[in-house]
């Protein structure tokens, strides 16, 4: 046999009795479209009138609440009404919100949104509270790394080189790779112009200067805030998650000497000695797309390159390099502090040192590139 279909909750006003019937289905799916006409219903009614419920076909809570606020609404507009016929079940869910009233009537308020002068005010809050964090993180660490300098044994030399093999040997595939491809690309660009002119050994010049003094550098530090920053500050957050920090602090373990020092340390090493293999790779690049676009052959491209690439461009590159390395350790392991009791924390806080430590390198590279052009380096 067909499931008979209940049509939804409705109420129809009968002025010769005096009466509301309820009808229909009362429950939370019955009563989504009937609340629209509450008003309308209200401002027909004469007072005294009687909300009869033995029409109901089912009813639940949902509907019980339904029903009373409707009964309040009415009796706000001067309008009051009784309850009446309502099924055994009907009533005990109607009593059961009535004795719960003040919950029943709490209304949930609306959510103002935030205007934009309040969300701007407490985006300069956060930032200058987490900057102000960040000094203090740089100050003690400055402290520590004062004192091991007096006390070369209590440097963890082990942790050094495990984060030279893991930051600076182990990424010299990838590092080399996108230097090349970047060498290959800049030096096709810069050849699309210079070939109309027939200016094709100039190509020497521009590529080995921009590959020494920007993209050399600047790439490197790229690879490193994207492979080790984030590495340092999921390490140090998955620790303090764990409560190993806490664990270290019981055993009089400094946190900062045991773990920030290593990583402080051993990328200021790998990362200058990840630029010369970067600075190469770059140069190879370029040199073969010279001789595929401009038939610049490698003996050429080489002398050219040893009598007008100056050796200051070289060092130009590497004096930024630990700056950089300074950048992303110090940037990765302050995220890696931040962390709160949350392995979602983790998540956020790396993808947070990242941003941090990208931006400051461009930053950093910008404010050299400004001093170098000041003093016409």
């Amino acid at each position: 046999m067909p499931t008979e279909v209940i049509p939804p909750a409705h109420l129809e006003y009968l002025p010769d009795r005096g009466e509301v019937v309820c009808k229909g289905d009362w429950t939370i799916e019955g009563i989504k479209q009937i609340e629209k006409n509450f008003n309308l219903l209200i401002k027909k009614l004469k007072a005294n009138v009687v909300l009869n419920g033995e029409n109901i076909e089912k009813i639940d809570s949902a509907g019980a609440i339904l029903l009373f606020d409707l009964l309040n609404q009415m009796k706000k507009a001067g309008k009051p009404a009784t309850a009446s016929r309502f099924r055994p079940d009907g009533q005990s869910l109607l009593s059961m919100v009535k004795e719960h009233e003040e919950i029943v009537l709490q209304k949930l308020k609306k959510q103002k949104i935030p205007s934009w002068l309040y969300l701007t005010g407490k985006w300069v809050c956060d930032k200058s509270v987490e900057m102000l964090q960040f000094i203090a993180f740089v100050g003690e660490f400055t402290t520590t790394f004062y004192n091991v300098l007096r006390r070369p044994s209590h440097i963890a030399w082990k942790a050094v080189l495990v984060v030279i093999e893991e930051m600076g040997y182990q990424a010299l595939p990838i590092v080399g790779l996108l230097t090349f491809l970047v060498g290959v690309i800049v030096t096709y660009q810069i050849a699309q112009e210079l070939s109309p002119y027939g200016a094709s050994s100039y190509i020497v010049d521009v590529t080995g200067m921009i590959i020494f003094r920007e993209f050399g550098p600047l790439i490197t530090a790229i690879i490193a805030a994207g492979r080790t920053s984030t590495a340092f500050t999921s390490q140090i957050g998955t620790m303090k998650v764990n409560e190993e920090l806490d664990a270290l602090a019981t055993l009089g373990v400094p946190p900062y000497e045991r773990l920030v020092l290593p990583k402080f340390i051993g990328l200021l090493i790998a990362l200058p000695l990840l630029t010369v293999w970067a600075n190469v790779f770059g140069i190879l690049g370029a040199m073969l797309t010279s001789k595929v676009e401009l038939g610049v052959g490698y003996i050429a491209f080489i002398e050219r390159f040893q009598y007008q690439i100056e050796v200051k461009h070289y060092f130009v590159g590497l004096v930024k390099v630990p700056v950089f390395a300074m950048i992303v350790a110090l940037v990765g392991c302050f995220q890696g502090f931040q962390v709160e009791q949350s392995a979602d924390s983790v998540g956020r806080k790396t993808t947070k040192s990242a941003v941090q430590s990208i931006f400051l390198i461009i930053v950093a590279d910008a404010i050299f590139t400004i001093v170098f052009n000041i003093r016409g380096i």
